[in-house]
């Protein structure tokens, strides 16, 4: 279980006992690539790429080696200039709905959501209850449709919890919602849509 509050040397000591590349790797004689140690590349290479050429790089505690942690220097950098586009598209009901020769409510919410959409969600989620291997009554197209227009209904009259509306309290209870559908069978086909 790791430890909090490790100060640098027990941090780097902790490290120091990690197992090497070559120890806890097992190398592939056919790979084409090369691997390397961390301490072999730290070794090798400074700041700034260059290979050490001469004992006193090091020894340089600006130099990361096997024995200096490799210091990291976060640079804020100028608050960035966002462009944001103008939007010049045309906003509204498109032309496919504004040309329907019946313009209801339910003509509208039909064209954007479909009858072939909402049969598939039915066959899905009766897939689903069924592979769960739990007993259910199946999910019918009514019983959907049913659930989006209480969802619906919901939007417009918020309660603090969905099951309010099948309250027993006269403040919180909606006659309309709860003559629709028990609230058990709502809360069954939330499950099964959202889980």
């Amino acid at each position: 279980m790791p430890r909090k509050g490790l100060d640098i040397c027990e941090a780097l000591a902790l490290f120091q006992e990690l197992p090497s590349d070559t120890e806890s790797i097992v190398s592939d004689e056919s790979s084409d690539t090369e691997e390397y140690s961390l301490s072999e590349i730290i070794e090798s290479h400074s700041n700034d790429g260059s290979i050490h050429d001469n004992e006193s790089d090091a020894n340089d505690i600006n130099i990361p080696g096997p024995s200096q942690p490799i210091m990291i220097c976060w640079e804020k950098r100028g608050k960035i200039q966002k462009t944001i586009p103008n939007f010049d598209s045309e906003t509204g009901p498109s032309d496919e709905i504004m040309n329907m020769d019946d313009q209801s409510p339910v003509a509208i919410f039909l064209a954007l959501f479909s009858v072939q959409l909402m049969e598939s969600i039915v066959f899905q989620s009766n897939l689903y209850a069924t592979q769960s291997g739990k007993n259910f009554s199946p999910l019918t197209l009514e019983e959907l449709i049913l659930f989006l227009a209480i969802n619906l209904t919901m939007g417009v009259k918020r309660l603090p919890s969905y099951r309010d509306y099948w309250s027993t309290s006269d403040i919180l209870h909606d006659p309309y919602v709860s003559s629709l559908m028990p609230v058990k069978r709502f809360t069954w086909i939330l499950g099964d849509l959202f889980t």
